[in-house]
């Protein structure tokens, strides 16, 4: 036995597990001062090493992927837990910090905390209040265990393993799972006192502990002292295309720059990626678009400023303009270049944006081949450069709009996915499931229409130009004058258009996908119809017209599009004041009606007003009459035949529009998410059944249910998402969206794939037992009928079996979408 004992002390992997066992049983309160007098005091040290080291590979190979598995898929964006970013080796690093970066009541812009942009060492971010979770004390096995809140936070998690209810609940009492509850963020000075306030909050905090052997992973290499690798450099065979590109974004002409500042800043948050290239992991390369004070060839030297159009010499101390290089006329001269990605990808933040051999020839047809002149380049003063409008006023209006629509599902994505990661100021405003068309960028060449917008460029102003500090009702008002001028000055343009018969009301209006010489997919584009779904604060965003037809639906035209992505994505500050948030919330608000708007012009005249109303059902009088009264209406007739049976009702007329869209947007119609293409006939008639449940029975389920049908023999689990569409009265509320909701007229959505980022429940079923799963779900009549249907199909955040029906589902996903995937958030697992 001793000679046994001694052999495992002898090998690495045991000895730091036998020392596991003797920390947790002998730990005591620990102070500042004797974690000092043991371990020294607290400094950052460098724990980068090579990719190629034995530690290297260890981190890369077996630390790293469990981090990410059981870790980033809590902690990985803004809405992280007390900041603490896992998603990278900086991030971690790190470490945390109590400030929420969501917080709608401030009265002023809080710093920034951006990784790898607002600091450039560790020790610049302890300077601003970050505390690290890894020892930074001597680096000892001992000290590096002892010292650190993630041994910490782990070990206490083994030593209260999750208490569970009869039910196969956690006990309500003792945890709290909403999104905006405090957050205990303790360093390792206060750790002690933490664990004893809160027995059962080790980690993974209200999820089951991982296993014994991801244990002994971790704990091996903290005690090695957290050896971690930077990104690993890119393949020789990529460098030529990253020149090319760098090449390609970095002329000297005056059109070439304006160009580049133009993609740069609708560009400055997507994943972009070469298609041939493909990482370690089987999956792409990913890089971010980023300015640079240095040309390609050199060195990135970032130029990290608050919004992308921002003065780029802002960024730098003092005034910054002696720091910037400057062009030969004085201009700042930035450069745009590729940043390779260095946070794991995560499916709520992930744009991605094929950097395919034609996209140049793309961009250079849009930007650089029309015959325009562009005489001097704008500045940067902040009313200015948040105008698009007045920004790139010298780009033909139709070179702008085609470049957003070859890849709208992006553009839309943008403020959805983009800078908000909780996107409950963008998407609170929209409806729970609505389809998107767009008007025909050729109507956007006609010279009258250039001119329009010319003239209506202070009118398209936006919230932004207030910076980040913005007083909410005095906004407001200004910016409602200035929308129902440029309705106005649209409505007469309309008009004229129609009168002259250069603008006809039918289905033509829209954009059918045609004048694509970009993409893989021919001559039509499939981002001509995309549908929106909608969950509380958050959203996906995919191709075709997808799930039952919907209450709404958008047509969205030029400017309605930029000002989407000015208003909610470059010019959006998540760390901006009440104001700012609250402003740009109300503003939206004048962008879906347009895009209502722009939807009902097409229906018979005598059935617009109806069909309006019935999207705003019991709207409170007062100030949300106020805030939200109806904007001019296009009174021009349907230039569309209708039926005698479709205008028997507003309802009809609706309903025959809707089909029209199908029809017209056919060719660019995407089935991969419809149910029509399962070859099993027994799955397909189950789950199309469980689609059409409706009511009560649908608003007791989540709002995104992924399910995972095993089929034997099959290496990965059948991926479904159940979403459920959440009905409401309208959607007008500021601050009690329940008030407005309808649950009797909820309705299911069943689609192929994983349709969600934040699912809040797991289903595991196999084709026997999905039969009749839909008439169940049907009868459900109250809570106790859903969490016993849970506990019969359901892995709960509570089931032992959690973790590794978390890895299934995972490997499915990335085997589905190897281009789109990445980890989801378990921020919104539901205890039911």
């Amino acid at each position: 036995m001793l000679n046994s004992l001694r052999r495992l002390w002898h090998t690495p992997r045991w000895r730091w597990s036998i020392l596991v066992i003797l920390l947790l049983g002998g730990c005591s309160a620990v102070t500042v001062h004797q974690l000092d007098a043991r371990f020294g005091t607290p400094e950052p040290r460098d724990r980068v090493v090579s990719g190629d080291s034995l530690a290297g590979r260890h981190w890369e190979d077996e630390v790293k992927p469990i981090l990410e598995t059981r870790c980033v898929v809590c902690h990985g964006c803004y809405d992280a837990p007390c900041q603490l970013k896992m998603s990278s080796a900086a991030g971690i690093d790190r470490g945390i910090n109590p400030a929420p970066v969501y917080d709608g009541t401030r009265l002023l812009a809080a710093n920034l905390t951006r990784l790898f942009e607002d600091a450039d060492s560790t020790a610049e971010w302890r300077d601003m209040n970050f505390s690290p979770v890894l020892n930074e004390r001597n680096d000892s096995a001992l000290a590096n265990l002892e010292g650190s809140v993630l041994f910490r936070s782990l070990s206490q998690k083994r030593k209260q393993p999750l208490p569970v209810t009869e039910e196969g609940l956690l006990p309500e009492d003792r945890f709290d799972l909403s999104l905006n509850r405090s957050q205990v963020c303790a360093p390792i000075e206060r750790y002690d006192a933490f664990a004893e306030d809160h027995p059962d909050w080790g980690m993974p905090y209200a999820l089951p502990q991982i296993s014994d052997e991801e244990h002994r992973t971790l704990v091996n290499w903290l005690a090695q002292g957290s050896p971690m690798t930077k990104v690993r450099p890119v393949s020789e065979a990529l460098v030529p295309r990253i020149q090319q590109v760098e090449a390609f974004l970095n002329g000297d002409s005056l059109k070439q720059r304006l160009m580049s500042r133009y993609i740069y800043e609708h560009l400055f948050l997507t994943h972009l990626y070469f298609p041939e290239a493909k990482g370690a992991n089987g999956r792409p390369i990913f890089f971010s678009l980023v300015r640079s004070s240095t040309p390609p060839g050199e060195p990135i030297q970032r130029i990290s400023s608050r919004r992308p159009y921002d003065a780029p010499y802002a960024a730098y101390p003092g005034d910054g303009r002696d720091v910037m290089p400057h062009d030969e006329a004085g201009r700042p001269r930035v450069y745009y270049r590729l940043w390779q990605e260095r946070s794991t990808i995560l499916a709520k933040n992930h744009l991605p944006y094929s950097l395919s051999d034609a996209r140049l020839e793309r961009w250079q047809s849009l930007f650089l081949a029309p015959d325009y002149t562009v005489d001097d380049l704008p500045g940067y003063d902040l009313k200015t450069a948040s105008n698009p409008f007045l920004t790139f006023e010298a780009i033909p209006a139709e070179s702008r709009y085609r470049f957003m629509l070859d890849e709208s599902q992006n553009t839309i994505m943008g403020f959805i996915k983009g800078p908000v990661c909780r996107g409950q100021v963008a998407v609170d405003v929209i409806n729970d499931h609505f389809w998107v068309s767009f008007t025909d960028p050729s109507l956007f060449s006609l010279p009258q229409v250039e001119r329009t917008l010319a003239r209506e460029g202070e009118n398209l102003s936006l919230p932004a130009e207030q910076s980040s500090n913005a007083l909410p009702i005095s906004s407001w008002i200004k910016f409602e004058r200035k929308q129902q001028a440029y309705l106005q000055a649209k409505q007469k343009l309309m008009m004229q258009a129609y009168e002259d018969g250069n603008l006809r009301l039918d289905m033509q209006l829209l954009w059918d996908g045609s004048g694509w010489q970009g993409g893989e997919g021919g001559d039509h584009n499939p981002n001509a119809a995309l549908t929106v779904y909608r969950h509380f604060d958050n959203a996906a965003v995919m191709k075709g017209l997808v799930g039952n037809v919907p209450k709404t639906a958008w047509v969205i035209d030029y400017p309605m599009l930029e000002r989407i992505h000015y208003l909610l994505v470059a010019g959006f500050d998540v760390y901006g004041n009440l104001g700012h948030q609250l402003t740009t919330r109300l503003y939206m608000d004048f962008l879906r009606m347009e895009g209502e708007n722009n939807l009902l012009a097409l229906l018979p005249a005598g059935e617009r007003q109806a069909v309006h109303d019935s999207w705003y059902q019991d709207v409170d009088s007062g100030l949300e009459k106020l805030l939200f009264k109806k904007p001019p209406q296009f009174d021009a007739p349907s230039d569309i035949v209708w039926t005698p049976g479709e205008l028997s009702s507003p309802e009809k007329a609706r309903i025959g529009l809707m089909r029209r869209l199908r029809e017209r947007l056919a060719p660019e119609l995407v089935h991969e998410r419809s149910l029509e293409t399962l070859e099993d006939d027994a799955v397909r008639r189950e789950l199309k059944a469980l689609g059409e449940v409706s009511g009560l029975a649908a608003s007791l389920l989540p709002e995104v249910t992924i399910i995972a049908l095993e089929r034997e023999g099959s290496e990965h689990p059948q991926l479904f998402s159940v979403l459920r569409n959440s009905a409401h009265a309208n959607i007008t509320s500021l601050f009690d969206e329940e008030a407005n909701r309808r649950p009797e007229r909820d309705t299911l959505d069943v689609l192929r794939g994983v349709a969600g980022d934040y699912p809040n429940a797991f289903w595991h079923l196999t084709p026997e037992s999905l039969q009749g799963l839909a008439r169940r779900v049907a009868v459900l009549k109250d809570e106790a009928d859903y969490r016993q249907l849970m506990a019969d199909i359901g892995v709960r955040r509570t089931d032992p079996r959690f973790w590794q029906f978390s890895d299934s589902v995972l490997r499915a996903n990335y085997a589905d979408r190897p281009v789109e995937a990445g980890l989801l958030d378990y921020n919104r697992l539901q205890n039911r």
